[in-house]
């Protein structure tokens, strides 16, 4: 049974909103919580306990030199959608702490990019049973072509916010 910290628990408050409603409520309040999402007007698509998928418009203070996504702005879309896909399963006791991030640019982008994260039954089992551990997430990142210009994962680790405190 998939347990439910304040992070679901806020999620699934808005579960019976319509879904337009439902992600500009998720993009707002989460753009509050973690500034720099905010800031860059990463938007919420869809959010469960297994997958998250975020999107970022090609907007002018996100771009590089030649007019597409920054590479960091697709970095950024990425740890956002593996982060929170991490943090929508681990106990309320725990916090997620990005270790290592794997990312590899293929092509130039084309426009408006989506990043899908998800987890397997398996790494929810572990992060919802265990105090501390770390888990690889994949993400897959396309642009408005549909096409994957960067593949990646991202690595999280989860511990307890006391033994964080303590250190």
């Amino acid at each position: 049974m998939t347990q439910i910290n304040r992070l679901a628990k806020l999620v699934k408050a808005t579960s019976k909103l319509p879904k337009g409603v439902r992600s500009t409520i998720w993009s707002k309040a989460f753009g509050r919580v973690v500034p720099m999402v905010g800031s860059a007007s990463i938007k919420y698509v869809e959010v469960t306990h297994s997958q998250v998928i975020v999107e970022i418009k090609n907007h002018r203070a996100m771009q590089n030199h030649i007019g597409q996504l920054h590479a960091v702005a697709m970095a950024l879309i990425a740890e956002t959608a593996t982060g929170f896909v991490t943090g929508m399963n681990v106990p309320d006791t725990s916090i997620v702490l990005i270790k290592s991030m794997q990312l590899e640019y293929k092509r130039p982008s084309k426009g408006d990019m989506r990043a899908v994260a998800t987890l397997t039954d398996e790494q929810i089992k572990a992060m919802q049973s265990t105090e501390k551990g770390e888990t690889l997430v994949n993400v897959v990142i396309t642009d408005e072509s549909g096409k994957e210009p960067v593949t990646g994962q991202m690595l999280w680790a989860w511990v307890s916010k006391d033994r964080l405190k303590n250190k």
